[in-house]
């Protein structure tokens, strides 16, 4: 039977297509990758072993969770076994939803191949768009058809979450989200998703129409620049979008860090206190080259936010750092700055990109990959090669990349506390990652293999023991006062 077909590259009427499709044909023709059926095996195969890798990372900490039964040694002071217990809950309660989506995602992956589930997303946009001529406006109206699909495909974990989870792990109900908020929140998700994906998606589509077979440069080249353009509002700005930002006042902590600011080229007055009340992150920030540079220190870093105790909410007394606290861990963020940790890792990203796009960039020109998805050999929409590549072909190049990018970033973190301890707040630093830790509980295990595919950080037990590990004996520790009389 025929189906409607359109040249994707011309703004041809719809006629009636007699190409065939594989439909469930389950036997390929020949043993290679230009096969469709063979390839439809093959992507299947590896969505399923993708996902099986990393339902195995969850059964991991699911397993060192369970085995868990109190907090570790250098943790007794900053977490009751009531916590720990409450942390624990939560922790087996994301780990298990999380590997549930895998075990979904994998299922509905493996049926929108053989089904050809887009294949039919895209006849039923066409159907309903027929006397739109333009090929961009198809397009865009798919991507509302299929954001509204993936909206929807994302339910069962919703649900198994709401009805399953919730009860097992007894979430109270006023903690948990009501199913009617939940579906409202779907349908928000639905439009928003169309609000974002549909200028992205003509923006993309003009890029590929003028850019040629290598357009793929020209998206990385956008993304670059716009990176880099954010670079350059975060450097000048700051990050007043936030929250309301304002300068360190005078007082000890200030006269504290002009030791600190000198030592590391920094002005004495470009501290700043960004005012937020909904951003849960305790964090700081520095950044900054030539003759601008900032240090930017959320309020819920400071020991009560810096406000009277009368001005705060109960929730927040007491949280937060003592001013020589909060010094050692500005040294701490001052260190990544200058070991030029930031720019190693924007390079690094950058890099992975571009590789990640010229791959992308080859695959999203094979025919055969329409084809395993359902479409005819003459009958392949662009627009949905951006989600064929990425969900089947490119998750074994982003587990990868994703380990070693992983893997630098916690370097990064070891090697500012390294810098931190030899410049003398070693000790103190140690003191403020406890600190924290209290006041921001999470399940202190994390197992090694899963830590390496889901965390940038080392955990705080981790940092804790390499600093315990880098007491440099007082002959050999540098002065703070010398370290950058080189510079």
């Amino acid at each position: 039977m025929g189906s409607l077909y359109q040249d994707p590259l011309q703004d041809i009427p719809l006629t009636e297509s007699t190409a065939t499709r594989i439909e469930m044909h389950m036997v390929p023709h020949r043993f290679t990758l230009t096969d469709p059926i063979m390839l439809r095996h093959v992507l299947c195969l590896s969505i399923i072993v993708h996902n099986s890798f990393h339902v195995f990372l969850c059964c991991r900490q699911l397993c060192l969770a369970r085995k868990s039964t109190e907090p570790p040694m250098e943790m007794h002071k900053a977490m009751s076994p009531d916590i720990f217990k409450e942390a624990r809950t939560t922790e087996l309660k994301a780990v298990e939803l999380q590997m549930v989506g895998y075990i979904i995602d994998a299922f509905f992956s493996c049926i929108e191949l053989y089904f050809g589930i887009f294949y039919h997303l895209w006849i039923t946009t066409m159907v309903w768009y027929r006397n739109i001529g333009d090929l961009i406006w198809h397009n865009i109206a798919f991507m509302a058809l299929f954001s509204t699909y993936m909206t929807l495909r994302r339910l069962p974990v919703v649900f198994y979450n709401k009805f399953i989870l919730e009860p097992r792990y007894h979430v109270d109900s006023k903690d948990g989200a009501p199913f009617i908020g939940i579906i409202c929140v779907s349908a928000f998700m639905i439009v928003f998703a169309q609000v974002i994906l549909i200028p992205l998606t003509g923006l993309f589509l003009f890029i590929e129409g003028n850019g040629g077979f290598f357009f793929v440069l020209w998206i990385w080249g956008f993304i670059f620049i716009s990176s880099i353009i954010i670079l350059i509002i975060f450097t000048i700005f700051g990050m007043p979008f936030i929250g309301k930002m304002e300068r360190l006042p005078d007082g000890n902590l200030k006269n504290t860090l002009k030791d600190v600011l000198d030592q590391f080229h920094f002005p004495r007055d470009s501290v700043y206190i960004v005012r937020t009340s909904y951003s849960t992150n305790t964090s700081a920030y520095a950044w900054g080259f030539c003759y601008k540079k900032r240090v930017i220190v959320l309020d819920n870093l400071l020991m009560n936010r810096g406000k009277d105790v009368e001005h705060l909410d109960p929730d927040d007394v007491g949280k937060g750092l003592q001013d020589e606290q909060l010094v050692a861990f500005l040294v701490h963020e001052l260190s990544h700055w200058y070991y030029y940790h930031f720019l190693k890792a924007f390079t690094m990203v950058q890099f992975t990109v571009l590789i990640y796009l010229m791959l992308f960039g080859v695959c999203y020109h094979q025919t055969s990959l329409y084809q395993a998805a359902g479409f005819q050999y003459d009958f392949y929409p662009h627009i949905v090669g951006y989600w064929l590549v990425f969900k089947y072909v490119m998750p074994p190049y982003l587990t990868f990349t994703n380990w070693i990018i992983y893997y630098f970033f916690r370097h990064f973190e070891y090697s500012a506390d390294k810098h931190a301890c030899r410049l003398g707040y070693g000790n103190t630093l140690s003191s403020a990652l406890l600190k924290l830790f209290a006041d921001n509980i999470v399940f202190p295990y994390v197992d090694k293999w899963y830590l390496m595919w889901y965390s940038r950080r080392p955990t705080c037990l981790q940092r804790l023991k390499h600093l315990q590990s880098l007491e440099i004996p007082a002959d050999i520790k540098i002065h703070k006062s010398q370290f950058f009389s080189k510079i």
